[in-house]
């Protein structure tokens, strides 16, 4: 879902571990950096995210989405933080009320009163890479984002996933609002939808439904994407791909559903 170089940030198990499985096992998209809301409670993933070092792009076996521009390596750590200072991190911070911090045009905007390891480590995420690597938040971490960071103004969706721009969005022909998804790259997310994701295997027919239980929300992802996706494709004019789309959302909530009865 995330161009070349870009810190991927996912919520936990099931969003993470086949992405590591494809990445060091199958040698697919290893120039993005995973960062796992989840071990980001823990300092060992904080030192493994200053540790990494990026491996090159690799353009030939990527999809073909990416191989059109031209990327720069990024030389410095994703997080900057040695370990010294990653030992030094509290476990949970308290900050002042309707609090926040800037990051030039980037404004956070603190959803709590105490922010936990993972919310110190995802800001030093976006403070370390905003101009040196594209950031995303996975879909799989809801509204995470929006909650804790107060996000919402920034988040563009691409895909599955939701860029991180530098500035406040303002819609133009690229991107629109959709509801459901906030902002959208409509271009980017209709190729992504169609010449990238394996949407085939999430919808074909599984008489039995989707019978892994824990993984079934990743699966029901695939039909809140291409269900809100659907409806942002025909208010745009686009009716047979917006039709094509609320095929695969209701292909995929048929083999939800199927399990459950």
């Amino acid at each position: 879902s995330v161009e070349p170089y870009s810190v991927l940030i996912t919520a936990g198990d099931n969003d993470t571990f086949p992405l590591w499985y494809a990445q060091e096992v199958e040698g697919i998209r290893q120039d993005v950096t995973l960062a796992n809301l989840s071990l980001m409670n823990t300092k060992w993933h904080l030192k493994q995210l200053h540790r990494r070092v990026t491996p090159a792009f690799d353009a030939a076996h990527a999809a073909a989405i990416w191989r059109e521009g031209t990327w720069n390596r990024p030389t410095t750590p994703a997080l900057s933080l040695n370990e010294a200072a990653i030992d030094s991190l509290p476990e949970a911070q308290r900050v002042p009320k309707n609090g926040g911090i800037r990051f030039d045009s980037l404004q956070i905007a603190f959803g709590d009163e105490v922010l936990t390891l993972q919310d110190l480590a995802t800001i030093f995420l976006i403070r370390d890479n905003a101009g040196q690597r594209p950031i995303y938040f996975s879909w799989s971490d809801g509204d995470y984002p929006d909650r804790t960071l107060g996000l919402t103004p920034y988040l563009i969706t691409e895909g599955f996933a939701r860029k991180l721009a530098r500035v406040p969005v303002t819609p133009k022909d690229s991107i629109i609002i959709s509801k459901g998804l906030g902002y959208v790259n409509l271009p980017r997310t209709n190729r992504l939808l169609w010449n990238v994701y394996h949407y085939g295997a999430a919808a074909k027919q599984r008489p039995r439904g989707w019978v892994d239980v824990p993984s079934r929300s990743i699966l029901s992802l695939y039909g809140v994407i291409y269900g809100f996706g659907a409806k942002a494709l025909r208010e745009h004019g686009d009716t047979v791909e917006g039709a094509r789309a609320d095929s695969i959302a209701q292909a995929v909530s048929e083999n939800i559903v199927s399990h459950s009865r």
